[in-house]
């Protein structure tokens, strides 16, 4: 029988709670053998953003999953180094799997015109896309990458979460408590990571 496995790439600069809820979601809606979270070692769109050191991501995300069912944290993309390009990565895991299911959030899904070789990525993988705010944009994107590959899906069963590693670093910054935003394992490090 055939797996059926995903790929969760993100900076994860820090993991949240919003990460694990779609990522659990995505797992049962999809009906996932596996979903593999890829942490980035530098994403090619956040080049010049400050972020933690890639092992140290890795060990959050790690410490985040630990113990849920059909994920795997993998720290390919550090162990390669440079720039984490997702048609890289997926071109190695299709030698191990079938076509893959490739997970996005909706900001990175509405430049996906923008990424490396984005037209043959298309066509390797089963694109889904967790909506956050921009339904229109998102339909818009959808309709545009339609041209090169019908496997693209809005993955409307997931909860819109308006959490954002983002918006948890600017948090720390003024001082506010990320309790609850973030897994209570790692609070405390991340809010000393970050201060």
């Amino acid at each position: 029988m055939k797996m059926r496995v995903g790929i969760y790439g993100g900076t994860f600069n820090p993991i949240h709670n919003g990460h694990l809820i779609v990522a659990t979601k995505m797992i049962e809606i999809l009906k996932l053998d596996k979903l593999v979270i890829m942490p980035a070692y530098i994403p090619p769109h956040k080049v010049k953003e400050r972020r933690v050191d890639f092992f140290k991501r890795y060990e959050w995300t790690k410490t985040a999953f630990e113990g849920v069912e059909k994920i795997e944290v993998s720290d390919f993309e550090g162990k390669k180094g440079n720039i984490s390009y997702t048609f890289d990565t997926v071109s190695r895991f299709e030698e191990d799997y079938e076509k893959l299911v490739y997970i996005v959030g909706e900001d990175n899904f509405l430049t996906f015109d923008k990424w490396y070789r984005y037209e043959e990525l298309l066509k390797k993988i089963e694109l889904w896309v967790y909506p956050r705010t921009h339904k229109s944009n998102l339909l818009s994107m959808k309709k545009k990458l339609e041209k090169i590959s019908k496997d693209i899906h809005i993955a409307d069963e997931v909860p819109i979460i308006q959490i954002s590693s983002t918006l948890i670093r600017e948090r720390i910054k003024e001082g506010l408590p990320i309790r609850g935003y973030v897994p209570f394992q790692i609070e405390e490090e991340v809010k000393n990571f970050y201060r």
